[in-house]
């Protein structure tokens, strides 16, 4: 179990990377793995470029219940076809000057031939307060659901920002964790 959440953050520490440099725009990760597969067997990644990133941002600035950075799921429980809605209110990051900050939808499930037991995705920086959501369904994870139950949530990373030439070290600092939440996938 352990491998295979440290694959999680590794996965939505690389996705963020990627969105925060140039020329990976919104790209997402989806997994699988063969049958008979353990959770600490290595799974089959395939990266797709996406056109539309599935994520909206509103200006109201209303936090969702739970407070000001809850993570909350809609609906709670769906079918394999179905577009799973996160939703949050981007946190007040504390970001300083030379800090480039991203952050990564992580969702965790079961894994099995044929359905996506596992998700990473870069979502674009809202200003604080501004409420976010992400849409998940078939046309994000390049094919439907497992059945199950999932855990997702959010992770707030900064980085060094650095200029062309410059030595830049290499690190990234998880700013917030929103989450997880959880949802169920009908079989």
């Amino acid at each position: 179990m352990r491998r295979g959440r440290a694959r999680l953050i590794i996965a939505a520490a690389l996705a963020a990377l990627c969105a925060a440099s140039s020329g990976c725009g919104g790209s997402h990760t989806t997994s699988s793995s063969a049958p008979g597969a353990g959770a600490t067997s290595p799974a089959t990644t395939t990266t797709t470029p996406t056109s539309s990133t599935g994520v909206s941002t509103t200006g109201s600035g209303a936090a969702p219940r739970g407070g000001p950075t809850a993570l909350t799921v809609s609906p709670t429980s769906g079918t394999p076809h179905s577009v799973i809605r996160v939703r949050f209110t981007s946190p007040e990051t504390g970001a300083r000057a030379g800090t480039r900050i991203s952050q990564a939808l992580s969702v965790l499930g079961p894994r099995h031939a044929g359905c996506v037991g596992m998700h990473d995705e870069a979502v674009p920086v809202a200003p604080a307060g501004q409420a976010v959501v992400v849409a998940v369904g078939p046309a994000q994870l390049g094919g439907v659901w497992c059945p199950g139950a999932y855990s997702a949530r959010v992770e707030v990373l900064a980085r060094p920002k650095c200029g062309q030439g410059m030595m830049c070290p290499q690190f990234i600092r998880v700013v917030a964790v929103l989450g997880p939440v959880t949802f169920r996938i009908a079989g």
